[in-house]
């Protein structure tokens, strides 16, 4: 072999090492994004905005169950969302499975303890299932977190009601005509208790 066949085989070797070397070097990091299967699959997976409205728009449509199907689903997917339990626990109580949509608002409360359209919601849910007197509790919870919401006061003021309690239940319409002067059936309930 002539010396300068030793240096082109030298020089083929060290590039062949270097090659070597970069190869090794490339990690999972370096591959490209679609490589990635989990971010594929949460790439292409609708956002829960997106199975929402498709579960609402199965209930416009009249189709209940699907829409409670479509509901269960999306908190098997983002069970960290109260707004779809929010959702399910109204079609529940519209199906008559009311110990399941007390449960929904419950887990839902648990996520977001200071939604007061959550503990309104169920306050009303507690009052069609004769617990008044949790869902005085729910509707003082649903007050403390926003006084200035005038279905909260109007539907304590007809709990109040039917709990024989017509002082409270006239000040509490009252204060939701204070809230929503123009809140026809707060005039209604007024007319009646006088």
């Amino acid at each position: 072999m002539t010396p300068f066949q030793i240096i082109l085989m030298l020089a083929a070797g060290f590039f062949a090492y270097q090659v070597y070397v970069y190869i090794q070097g490339i990690d999972e990091d370096a591959q490209p994004a679609f490589m990635n299967e989990p971010e594929v699959i949460e790439e292409m997976q609708p956002s829960s905005d997106e199975l929402i409205e498709e579960a609402d728009q199965s209930y416009r449509d009249g189709d209940i169950e699907e829409a409670k199907s479509r509901l269960q689903n999306i908190i098997s997917l983002y069970p960290q969302l109260a707004e779809p339990r929010n959702k399910l626990a109204f079609v529940l109580s519209k199906l008559g499975e009311n110990e399941e949509a007390k449960k929904q608002y419950r887990a839902s409360l648990n996520i977001d303890a200071n939604d007061d359209m959550t503990h309104n919601a169920l306050a009303a849910l507690l009052v069609s299932m004769n617990e008044y007197e949790v869902a005085e509790e729910h509707y003082q919870k649903a007050i403390q977190i926003d006084d200035n919401y005038e279905l909260t006061w109007f539907n304590y003021a007809n709990l109040m009601l039917q709990l024989g309690k017509g002082e409270d239940a006239k000040k509490m319409y009252e204060k939701a005509l204070e809230i929503a002067p123009d809140f026809e059936e707060a005039h209604e309930a007024l007319k009646k208790l006088a």
